[in-house]
């Protein structure tokens, strides 16, 4: 069961007040983040995003022409956009493979069920993406996670949420290849990296 944070967080005899998803949407409606670094909602709290360099872009191109091609029809490809894992978090990751949905989403925000797939390339992100992110991700019974680390040439797959855990991980290099379970799709290192 994922923990759900407070709405109030104590430090020292002031306490710290946690912006809910709902208000993070409203305040973006707002235009409140306009003009400003991209951000995303974490636990309640908003947390800077990392710059978007070519490099980085390229590899979320990448993998996210392998999976449109591939999952056309089936899924819902979002890319660097926001999904809800739980009432205080909304973040944005690279790539999510999400439920088919005919609208696209339109009307509602992507939650924790219609998440098959998270992905994160990790450039200038390796540490959150690893830990801040993988524990969050895992919480909200995100049933894959994949960190794409182009420097090393891996990607990191993460499956079997539990308690806050993902209970396996593997390590694949450009030219492994594994599956994703979701669509019982065939995916090499060399599909995501370039």
């Amino acid at each position: 069961m994922p923990s759900k944070p407070a709405p109030y967080r104590q430090r020292g005899i002031r306490k710290k007040m946690l912006i809910s998803a709902e208000d993070y949407q409203r305040m973006g409606a707002a235009g409140i983040f306009e003009g400003k670094p991209r951000v995303e909602l974490i636990d309640g709290e908003i947390y800077a995003m990392s710059p978007l360099t070519p490099y980085h872009n390229g590899h979320v191109d990448k993998c996210a022409e392998f999976f449109t091609v591939r999952l056309f029809g089936k899924a819902k490809i979002r890319t660097q956009g926001s999904v809800r894992t739980d009432e205080y978090s909304e973040p944005e990751p690279d790539i999510a493979i999400l439920r088919y949905s005919e609208n696209f989403y339109s009307d509602r925000q992507a939650t924790a069920k219609d998440i098959l797939l998270l992905i994160e390339v990790a450039v200038n992100s390796v540490e959150t993406d690893r830990t801040t992110k993988k524990k969050k991700y895992a919480e909200a019974g995100i049933p894959e996670y994949w960190v794409v680390i182009p420097k090393k040439g891996i990607v990191e797959v993460y499956r079997k949420p539990e308690d806050g855990e993902y209970l396996e991980k593997t390590t694949y290099n450009k030219a492994d290849e594994w599956i994703f379970e979701a669509f019982d799709l065939s995916v090499k290192g060399s599909d995501l990296l370039i």
